[in-house]
């Protein structure tokens, strides 16, 4: 089983590939996705490490692993909305808003409700339950139907503050705009840390919520911060491992913080693509939402520790593959149908002016 977890760690080495001239742009969608695919398997072995109460497999899966992947989820959304709203401006927000962040929340709704309905039917109030339902329970910290589902209450408040406040700063008449709103973006980010910190609550998972942050600064500095990744490429490298080693067995965060800049250098001379773990990228919300129910299904396993890991993996990415292709099938089918009704409207509008 060593060489089964030296294979998970050497994980990454599936994707990388050296960077040539007819590559896309550094990070681009493609690379950010496959990054994604990664993460989610260190943060899905990480979590089914937690519920094994001791055992060798427990001390091969470093408890802050999950909690490094999570932080660098939220630095590679922060680093992805605002390159695509320099693409695409303020018809960008209306996007984020009502796709991808309807997308995020109706897949942990559905997740949420088949919990409530197979393992807690009866335990809560009807207002409280339907918060966790609808996963309006914020300030619940792990205590929740899905104890996961705090990352898309986080993440979609994000989006929301983020629309907001790109689309206010769009009406500043001044070229630092983008610079103004990130930064407010920033202090945010690193607001939610510390709000969360005085008043006690969400603490454990906003540890990790600054990262956005540096997403924020490198998609706004995008140009400068690349240039000096090149030019100081050696020396960065060498400086980030070693604050990553230390943050790593002292500070969590830090070694979060530590593994993006590590990302940025890495990405000058490497890209990121591979089939599976593209894949990967593109299930991933599925593979962290299903964990917690996958977990309880399976606790007949628990006294197996290896078959208990490797039956919940194939169980949480089979489940996620069908949530994928649902979503897949739904968005070609309102594609098809938003294109038939541009059609009939431009039909109709030529028979008018006829």
């Amino acid at each position: 089983m060593y060489i089964f977890f030296l294979l998970i760690l050497l994980l990454p080495m599936l994707a990388l590939k050296p960077r040539r001239e007819g590559d896309g742009t550094i990070l681009d969608r493609k690379s950010t996705t496959c990054i994604k695919g990664i993460l989610c398997i260190y943060v899905m072995l990480h979590n089914l490490g937690l519920d094994l109460e001791n055992g060798e497999f427990k001390e091969l899966v470093c408890e802050h692993a999950g909690g490094v992947g999570v932080g660098l989820f939220f630095f590679l959304s922060a680093f992805g909305i605002i390159r695509s709203y320099q693409a695409h401006g303020n018809k960008y927000l209306l996007k984020l808003l009502f796709v991808h962040t309807s997308k995020l929340w109706i897949v942990a709704v559905f997740i949420n409700a088949i919990t409530y309905l197979s393992f807690y039917r009866g335990a809560f109030e009807p207002l409280d339950m339907w918060m966790r339902i609808l996963n309006l329970d914020i300030f619940n910290d792990f205590n929740r139907i899905n104890r996961h589902g705090w990352y898309i209450a986080s993440i979609i408040a994000l989006y929301i503050i983020f629309a907001a406040v790109y689309y206010a700063c769009s009406k500043i008449k001044s070229e630092k705009r983008l610079v103004i709103a990130s930064v407010i973006m920033s202090f945010v980010a690193v607001g939610f840390r510390v709000a969360a910190h005085i008043a006690d609550k969400g603490g454990m998972y906003t540890r990790e919520m600054p990262a956005f942050a540096i997403g924020c600064i490198y998609a706004t500095f995008y140009d400068k911060i690349n240039e000096l990744a090149k030019r100081y490429f050696k020396l960065g490298m060498l400086l980030s491992v070693m604050a990553f080693i230390i943050g790593f067995i002292f500070y969590e965060p830090l070694a979060t913080y530590t593994a993006a800049i590590i990302i940025i250098l890495v990405s000058q001379k490497f890209t990121y693509y591979s089939s599976v773990t593209f894949f990967l990228g593109k299930i991933s919300i599925g593979v962290y939402l299903f964990l917690h129910y996958s977990s309880i299904v399976l606790q007949g396993f628990l006294d197996r520790e290896y078959l208990w890991v490797l039956i919940n993996a194939g169980f949480i990415i089979e489940v996620a593959v069908m949530i994928y292709a649902v979503q897949h099938a739904s968005d070609r089918v309102i594609r098809i149908w938003g294109s038939r009704i541009k059609q009939t409207s431009n039909k109709r509008r030529d028979s008018i002016s006829d």
